[in-house]
């Protein structure tokens, strides 16, 4: 384990007296960025920054910094992305694409400043992208004089680097599966706009860049300009490319594939399939459970009947539902996953199946957060949502508490703690560590928090950001 920063220790205040947005944190803690505007930029005699709508800012220039202890921070041209496990950054400095080791403090270039893909336009892709276990990193760079794109698999352990092709044609996006076993590719291969040359779609957009946005509150999309892109696999071992449509997502080194008639069916390289769920189900996958090799799904043949299929698995669970959402936020792969009952269309009572037990267990609410085998479930009385109560639930003893009213909004999750609309509870215990009157703006594994001041304003609130400890109640 890496000696922890001094961010992590020390409780000082991180960045200056100036306007501050917060972009983003490790879950350990050990790293913050954040944006400022230390500088009058527009001349206008003061330092301000002002909201809009679609995540754009009005007034002086924002820059991103990186702390890694309390203070000033260091400005830099860029901040791209995050691994997984919080340990790497890749960042822009000088104008260099770089690769920065918050445990050893070392960083690395990864691409000379002509080769960078534009990655700050709304609709334009990260040229990097990590595996789960933050192991591999996927770089796209640009080439040659007509600065073509070409995907690279990095191994982060022995800094060896490979090409992954992507065959024929203009590459525009591209990303390693989060196992690090494939590479999703678009790809234009036809000039469909008639212009002439082949382009990478761009979608015609009100949604700012992404470059020091700030909070989301709308957007729209007005169709997109260029050509038609196609998407495809690829095994990073190699092998050859294959067409996206019918694939549900890789597992492993086999594709979990959905054919026309609804049966789903594990894919071998050597092409031997294993069906999962016969085409009479004619199935709507709702949740894939790799872990532990299988898919819930909803029977449409048998009234959006509910069923855990697998190779090994063929198991009703005596509800039907037509619930086909995600599941809720949860730091690993969930075992719990929520459903509507098609009983209670237009109510938000849920119910949530455990994928280790294949049963399935009532909730008499919302789930707004699973971990293990806990969830925390919102409850209301009274009308338009009125009354929110929060409950801790444990389903394997079928524990059942009431933590308290929720207010505000947002939710963060880190380690053991949670924070949900106003409190902070301990998932180990079920218990509220503390109530929280502000909005929280992200949460570490130590239950520190940053907390939002300026929630609901119109202004990008005064830095500097302050770590707060978690205060256990007794």
């Amino acid at each position: 384990m890496a000696p922890p920063t001094a961010l992590q220790r020390e409780s000082g205040p991180i960045g200056t007296r100036h306007p501050i947005l917060f972009q983003r944190a490790a879950k350990d803690g050990r790293w913050l960025i954040a944006c400022q505007a230390r500088e009058d930029t527009n001349g206008d005699g003061k330092l301000e920054v002002r909201f809009g709508r679609h995540g754009d800012t009005f007034g002086d220039t924002l820059a991103p910094y990186l702390f890694l202890e309390p203070g000033e921070g260091e400005r830099l041209d860029d901040f791209l992305a995050a691994d997984p496990t919080g340990r790497y950054l890749v960042v822009v400095r000088g104008g260099s694409l770089r690769l920065l080791d918050t445990y050893t403090r070392t960083d690395a270039e990864l691409a000379p400043p002509d080769t960078i893909p534009d990655s700050t336009a709304p609709s334009a892709s990260l040229p990097v992208s990590f595996s789960r276990d933050g192991q591999r990193l996927l770089l796209v760079s640009l080439s040659g004089p007509e600065k073509r794109a070409t995907a690279f698999l990095i191994n982060l352990q022995d800094g060896s680097k490979r090409e992954v092709p992507h065959g024929p044609g203009l590459l525009g996006r591209a990303s390693l599966d989060p196992e690090g076993r494939w590479v999703w590719f678009g790809v234009v291969t036809q000039d469909t706009d008639g212009d002439g040359q082949l382009t990478w779609p761009r979608a015609q957009t009100s949604l700012a860049s992404r470059y020091c946005r700030g909070p989301i509150m709308s957007y729209g999309h007005y169709g997109q300009e260029g050509d038609t892109a196609s998407w495809l696999l690829r095994r990073v071992e190699g092998g050859p490319l294959v067409p996206k449509e019918g694939v549900l997502q890789p597992l492993g080194d086999a594709l979990l594939r959905q054919g026309e008639q609804g049966e789903v069916f594990v894919e071998q390289a050597s092409g031997q399939r294993t069906e999962w769920v016969p085409a009479s189900c004619r199935a709507n996958v709702l949740h894939v459970d790799a872990a532990r090799e299988q898919v819930l799904v909803a029977c449409t043949a048998q009234g959006n009947a509910l069923e855990l299929h697998g190779a090994r698995v063929h198991q009703p669970l005596g509800i039907a539902t037509e619930y086909a959402g995600r599941p809720p936020p949860s730091l690993g792969p969930p075992r719990l996953f929520p459903i509507s009952p098609a009983s209670t269309q237009g109510d938000s009572a849920q119910s949530v199946v455990d994928l280790e037990t294949r049963t399935v267990h009532p909730m008499r609410g919302e789930v707004h957060y699973v971990e293990g085998t806990h969830a925390l479930v919102k409850r209301s009385t009274g009308r338009k949502n009125e009354n929110r109560r929060l409950w801790f639930v444990d389903t394997t003893t079928g524990e059942q508490r009431e933590l308290g009213e929720q207010r505000g909004y947002g939710f963060a999750a880190a380690g053991d703690f949670a924070y949900s609309e106003g409190l902070l509870v301990d998932m180990g215990t079920g218990r509220v560590v503390r109530k929280v009157p502000e909005d929280v703006q992200t949460l570490d594994t130590q239950g520190r928090m940053v907390l939002d001041s300026s929630a609901w304003s119109q202004k990008v609130g005064q830095g500097p950001l302050q770590w707060t400890p978690a205060v256990r109640s007794r």
